[in-house]
């Protein structure tokens, strides 16, 4: 991919006061954090072309990763079959990443690389759509 459109409209993408430890069984294995859309408009989640999440510069295996939205959480894999469910740009999501233990004690870089297809906006032969870059990247500390 050469060029992506970004269009941030937000001041945050990634909710910095959204980011939260999970527990499974009253122990610490993994995070979540909310996200809204980097554009004026929503999108269908069948139009995420990638979503993948970092942890100081590590990519997270997909398998650990889901998407939850209106009460619905869906692995990876099956965004884009969801075809019928709309994020409105006025909205965040939630991202869940399982992480054993979760995070260590310290300072972290959490980023979010979230590219969209603008399905109005086609640039060139073979279905080609204009690439729409919605990551970003935000800083935690884990106390003990």
């Amino acid at each position: 991919m050469a060029f992506a459109m970004r269009m941030q409209i937000n001041d945050e993408i990634i909710k910095k006061d959204s980011f939260k430890d999970m527990y499974i069984n009253k122990k610490r294995n993994g995070f979540s954090f909310d996200v809204q859309l980097a554009y004026y408009r929503g999108h269908y989640l069948s139009d995420i072309d990638l979503l993948e999440v970092y942890i100081d510069g590590d990519k997270v295996n997909q398998e650990a990763v889901t998407f939850e939205y209106r009460g619905k959480e869906l692995p990876i894999y099956k965004l884009k079959d969801a075809v019928t469910e709309f994020w409105s740009q006025v909205e965040p999501a939630t991202i869940h990443v399982i992480s054993k233990d979760g995070l260590p004690v310290g300072d972290h870089e959490i980023e979010l690389k979230l590219m969209l297809r603008v399905p109005y906006m086609n640039i060139g032969p073979g279905h080609s759509y204009m690439p729409l870059d919605s990551g970003d990247v935000l800083k935690v500390s884990i106390e003990e």
